[in-house]
């Protein structure tokens, strides 16, 4: 009898083992693929901001529209994006970082990269005011505006996210940080629609070839697509609780 009650509890802790050991395995690719992905997403991010930069170089920096065109891919495109991903698992450059210093670099990153902006931004309404143009009259400037909206209310509610232990007898901390990311997430998407809009104009279309548009807009949808995997996994987890 003992010896049949060793040789169970010896199965049994045989097949615990095994299971851990397939997690341990399955948790090692899965680590693996969110590294290999991340990787891509900035080599993606890099090689569009780099592209432009250079067809910005070429169209030159005497013109409004050129800072305009360079200030809000920088903006949205590099430092937004990388303000995003700091916080994602897989990101390597910040997986060292503690919690506290991934919330500091990612308040610097995003001001700095909603300041290229707004600045952006305004150059060009500037410029078509100064030279009699019509304001959002297209679809990328319409997409434009209204990101530059959730931009503010972005920046608004990042500070309650922010100080939203010292607001926690008025508000709960996940509402404002919920509602954060929710702004956040929607202002980098219609920044990211309003970029890829912008390959159609003539800045592109002057100085470069067909297929390098072509890739640019793969990379820009691709690198919007990846860089928000992060904040949808913490949206869904923040929901979840709320339904508890």
């Amino acid at each position: 009898m003992e010896n049949e009650k060793n040789m169970k509890f010896t199965s049994t802790s045989d097949q615990k083992q095994l299971v851990e050991g397939k997690k341990g395995v399955d948790n090692e690719w899965f680590a693996m693929m969110e590294g290999i992905f991340n990787t891509f997403n900035h080599i993606m991010i890099g090689v569009v901001c780099i592209y432009t930069s250079w067809l910005c170089w070429i169209n030159g920096f005497d013109k409004l529209y050129t800072w305009h065109v360079f200030l809000t891919l920088i903006g949205y495109h590099l430092l937004m994006a990388e303000g995003i991903v700091l916080f994602y698992s897989g990101n390597g450059w910040t997986q060292k970082l503690s919690h506290s210093h991934k919330r500091t670099v990612h308040w610097l990153i995003e001001v700095v990269g909603c300041s290229c902006c707004v600045v952006g931004i305004a150059l060009e309404i500037y410029f078509r005011d100064s030279t009699n143009r019509r304001h959002f009259s297209s679809t990328h400037s319409i997409v434009g505006l209204v990101s530059l909206v959730f931009l503010v209310l972005t920046f608004a509610n990042g500070l309650l996210a922010l100080f939203a232990p010292e607001l926690r007898k008025r508000i709960r901390p996940i509402y404002s940080k919920l509602f954060h990311y929710l702004t956040g997430t929607v202002c980098y998407v219609l920044g990211m629609v309003a970029i890829v809009l912008a390959y159609e104009k003539k800045i592109y279309r002057q100085n470069t070839i067909s297929e390098g548009i072509t890739m640019m807009h793969v990379f820009t949808i691709a690198a919007t697509v990846l860089s928000l995997v992060g904040v949808v996994k913490t949206i869904y987890n923040q929901f979840q609780t709320l339904a508890k």
